[in-house]
């Protein structure tokens, strides 16, 4: 990856001075973005780039000015490496330099000062592989814990090279990486990304108090079945107070979050492995009774509509025949 370039020229989503340009390209690509320049003057032309990795997508970006990026809570997991110059993050007040990474939660605010000709490399981690990968009902479990990691920390040295390693076979394949590299990549990512992930939002699924052990192994024995808080209290004997204290602080949510999450997964897996079900028979079996609320939380957990879901799972068995 040349130094003074931004990554993956060979696929260039925007090179201009026209700001606008640039947050409709960002926007119709990720979550929605503010962008407002500080500096002015300049004719420097903002460069962003990018290329995909499966479901993830990386953006290269070069701002000609000083910018102001703020978004809305974020739906998915985001992170931004440094290459060059300086960005500030007004949340933590805190700057991150080259070689420096960002981690930005999901259900978090992007609050961040540009520094004119600052070069980053922004990783769009998909919401799906992201929940597939740790193994999490839904991302809303990982809280909105955001991080900071420096240039010498070992995960974002050994980001920051694989990354570079994208960046030179997005080089010579000029742009068109295999779809199976594609895939490769992408796990690589989410296997550096996993363990700062999880603690940067204090996840302890192996340790759990037995009380808080009891409610989620009775959830997971019970998921057809209609299930409520109340049921959690007689089972685990612990009052209401205590039980969503430990559900916060273990589990990063609460008690009937938890139930939905996890409802939502199991018809995740049976449309996945039944060919012959129905998305409203698969939603029933797991107690949801108005198709649309319920078509609306699947799409907040996973990204995709259970419709796509099928798709996928059709488009997967047609490969491997």
């Amino acid at each position: 990856m040349n130094q003074h370039n931004v990554p993956f020229l060979n696929n260039v989503g925007v090179q201009s001075p026209d700001f606008e340009e640039a947050r409709h390209f960002i926007n119709s690509r990720i979550d929605d973005r503010d962008v407002s320049p500080i500096s002015s003057g300049g004719h420097s032309k903002n460069i962003l780039t990018w290329q995909p990795l499966d479901r993830s997508t990386l953006f290269g970006a070069r701002w000609s000015e000083k910018v102001h990026i703020q978004s809305e809570p974020q739906t998915t997991f985001h992170a931004i490496l440094v290459l060059a110059g300086c960005i500030h993050c007004k949340a933590s007040k805190t700057d991150i330099t080259a070689g420096g990474l960002l981690l930005i939660a999901p259900g978090q605010r992007a609050d961040l000062i540009w520094e004119k000709s600052t070069r980053s490399v922004v990783i769009n981690l998909s919401r799906q592989a992201l929940v597939e990968h740790l193994g999490i009902p839904c991302l809303e479990v990982l809280g909105k814990t955001s991080a900071v990691l420096t240039p010498d920390d070992q995960d974002a040295r050994l980001i920051r090279q694989g990354i570079e390693c994208i960046a030179q076979q997005h080089e010579i394949c000029q742009g068109n990486l295999d779809p199976s590299l594609q895939k490769q990549w992408q796990s690589l990512l989410l296997t550096h990304f996993s363990n700062r992930i999880l603690q940067a939002s204090r996840i302890s699924p192996t340790i759990l108090p037995a009380r808080v052990r009891l409610a989620t192994e009775w959830i997971q024995a019970h998921l057809r079945e209609p299930i409520s808080v109340a049921d959690l209290l007689q089972v685990s004997g612990s009052n209401r107070r205590s039980l969503e204290s430990g559900f916060r602080t273990y589990l990063n949510t609460t008690p009937a979050k938890y139930i939905l999450c996890h409802k939502l997964k199991g018809v995740r897996d049976l449309l996945r492995s039944n060919a012959d079900i129905s998305v409203g028979d698969a939603a029933f079996a797991f107690g949801f009774q108005h198709l649309s609320h319920f078509t609306r939380h699947y799409q907040e957990a996973f990204g995709e509509l259970p419709s796509e879901t099928i798709r996928q799972r059709r488009k997967s068995r047609v490969i491997f025949q």
